[in-house]
């Protein structure tokens, strides 16, 4: 009786146990799946079809979208870019500095967002807050549709985050004028596909788009961005603690350092590894809160990892690469960028970061106005452009990565990746933004002709295109219409070349590439 008692308890306990595994198991699967849920604006918010016809008289702005209203007061917004130097900044920037005025100006924000019905400029807000404000960005600084960054600030001029646009409260905030673009919807798009595609757990940032009154003049359709910062509601990292030693940190990789003293050397400075004009900038800790301590601990983690990818060491033990970084992110963040041609990455706004309990991890990931082939260059399908660029030079030396990337692919292609999603993501973007579109080009019009534009605002031509009897009126959009079909052809084309080449990252592992390597 009791050995039937005993198998009756352990068959009850191992039923029990295992329910308890299974849920969590669930709740685990449950959590990442939220974790990585992304909001989709034009999938949660009601299209100008799904709006009864607008009640109001609109010889104004009527819109399904939010509205943002800036004004400064009768001041100039600061930030537009000074060149100077020799040469000529649209042929050789090699000999052209350019500085960036960073000075703020004072002014107020409103938001208008009647999120299940019509907006119009005059109706209540539902937030409003002076703000710094200036110019922001790099190559679209010389622009004609500008970026800004605005700071959020209460009347004594403190912070004041707020949830704009259902996005987590924070101050700082970007606003993107889609220019050089003229899909208007790179950025919104490939951000919230980049979130999918790195993952749970990695912040990328939020990207809504709106309707801008500034000045009382119409703007055009932005996209309003959160950006890379530090905190509870973005990239959540532990707070750096004055004295600390260890540290977690997040830092970039830019060719256009607005703040020299957030520099650190790093073994990639010395050794003629960091692409031209590059350098390591530490955006946190704050620049208040840098030390000599933090700031070489810092460029000590950094230059570890550098010293071990740029030596012998990365094919001796060719999985060590494992102790130094987190492997998926940067496989990641390798194949989302390989993908959409991102010429920027490592030489502009290139992040990385690491927690002070953790590895180093690519990303958050950061202004895409110029994949897909939207460069002032003409960007190639059909080759490699990332296997030679910063780390992942040295990554692809190592069986393990180059397998991982392979295998990742693969697995994007049939869900994330998969080309009808694209496709389809594209054109439902541009069904739901509607007359927003006719709207924006009603300001900004003008420049499909590229005899408007300098050619630091349009796609340039090459000597082998010149050859070809190409012109610029051939590679430039002249409408909205050309530039979808621009973008999709491109990214159908690059797809299914990386779809048939993919394995062959294999060959930057092989032996045979790096048999003198080897030898000790």
């Amino acid at each position: 009786m009791n050995r039937f008692r005993l198998r009756t308890s352990i068959v009850f306990y191992a039923v029990f146990f295992s329910i308890v595994l299974t849920f969590a198991a669930v709740v685990l699967y449950v959590g990442l799946a939220e974790d990585v849920r992304r909001h989709h604006q034009h999938l949660h918010r009601p299209s100008e079809a799904m709006l009864e016809p607008c009640p109001f008289p609109c010889d104004g702005l009527c819109t399904h979208l939010p509205i943002i209203i800036i004004e400064t007061f009768g001041q100039e917004i600061p930030g537009r870019p000074v060149a100077f130097g020799t040469g000529d900044i649209t042929v050789n920037r090699e000999f052209i500095q350019t500085y960036y005025d960073e000075t703020e100006i004072l002014s107020s924000v409103t938001v208008v967002d009647n999120q299940n019905s019509w907006s119009h400029p005059t109706d209540a807000p539902v937030f409003e807050s002076l703000a710094m404000i200036r110019l922001r960005g790099n190559s679209s600084r010389w622009f004609d549709k500008p970026n800004y960054r605005i700071g959020l600030v209460d009347a004594l001029g403190e912070g004041n985050p707020l949830p704009l646009l259902g996005m987590n409260p924070h101050s700082e905030w970007a606003l993107h004028g889609p220019f050089l673009d003229k899909t208007l919807m790179r950025n919104y798009m490939w951000m919230n596909i980049g979130a999918e595609v790195m993952g749970p757990g990695h912040f990328v940032p939020g990207v809504r788009f709106f309707e801008l009154i500034m000045n009382g003049e119409y703007q055009g359709l932005y996209v309003l961005m959160e950006t890379v910062r530090v905190s509870t509601t973005r990239l959540n990292l532990n707070r750096y603690r004055e004295g600390m030693f260890s540290t977690s940190f997040l830092a970039r990789f830019d060719s256009f350092t607005h703040t020299p003293e957030r520099i650190v050397d790093i073994f990639a400075s010395h050794t003629l590894r960091l692409e031209s004009n590059n350098s390591l900038e530490i955006m946190y800790p704050r620049l208040s809160q840098q030390s000599d301590l933090s700031r070489n601990y810092i460029a000590g983690v950094v230059s570890a990892v550098e010293r071990h990818l740029y030596s012998a060491e990365v094919l001796w033990y060719p999985n060590r690469y494992r102790r130094y970084i987190d492997t998926n992110s940067f496989i990641n963040f390798f194949l989302l960028n390989e993908f959409m041609a991102n010429n920027d990455l490592w030489t502009g706004s290139t992040y990385i970061h690491k927690d002070v309990r953790g590895r180093i991890v690519a990303g958050p990931l950061w202004d895409f106005n110029n994949v897909m082939d939207n460069f002032f260059l003409p960007m190639p399908y059909n080759s490699f452009m990332l296997v030679d660029r910063g780390w992942f030079n040295r990554l692809m030396m190592c069986e393990s990565f180059t397998d991982a990337v392979v295998k990742r692919w693969n697995v994007l292609r049939a869900d994330v990746l998969a080309e009808e999603r694209l496709v389809n993501y594209m054109d439902e973007v541009a069904v739901w933004l509607g007359s927003a579109v006719e709207r924006n080009f009603e300001v900004w019009g003008y420049s499909f002709d590229p005899r408007n534009l300098s050619p630091m605002a349009r796609r340039r031509t090459t000597p082998e295109q010149v050859a070809k009897g190409l012109t610029t009126f051939d590679i430039n959009p002249g409408s909205f219409d050309e530039a979808m079909e621009q973008k999709r052809d491109f990214m159908l084309r690059r797809g299914r070349w990386l779809d048939n080449y993919i394995e062959t990252v294999r060959q930057y592992s092989h032996p045979s590439r790096h048999a003198l390597w080897i030898l000790r």
